[in-house]
């Protein structure tokens, strides 16, 4: 995160932690349908135990190796904007073409 300015930074920063949030919501939102399906009796106790283990295991463990473990913000926004969990349009003009990541994924 070398050459940025501390507006580009902060920016970054808080951008990564609004789609780190954003991105754990939507699997816990599964999660959650899992939890339903089970007390509606459409799967068992040990299939959502399994969900649960699966979550905790590798989806959540993927999400904070990328927002947290890699320690460069510019980093996640270049997978979030990757997976269409933020648009070009939001990160700031003068953050867009920090890294290749991004100007790849704002010519999809």
């Amino acid at each position: 995160m070398t050459d940025l300015t501390k507006s580009q930074k902060k920016h970054l920063r808080q951008l990564g932690e609004d789609c780190y949030e954003k991105e754990m919501s939507l699997a816990l939102e599964a999660l959650y349908e899992d939890f339903q399906k089970w007390k509606k009796s459409e799967i068992s106790t040990w299939d959502l135990n399994n969900k649960i283990i699966e979550h905790h295991d590798e989806t959540a463990k993927e999400l904070w190796r990328i927002y947290e473990q890699v320690k460069d913000p510019s980093f996640g926004v270049s997978a979030a904007l990757a997976k269409g969990i933020i648009q070009t349009e939001d990160i700031q003009e003068n953050c867009r073409e920090l890294h290749c990541c991004l100007i790849v994924s704002d010519e999809r």
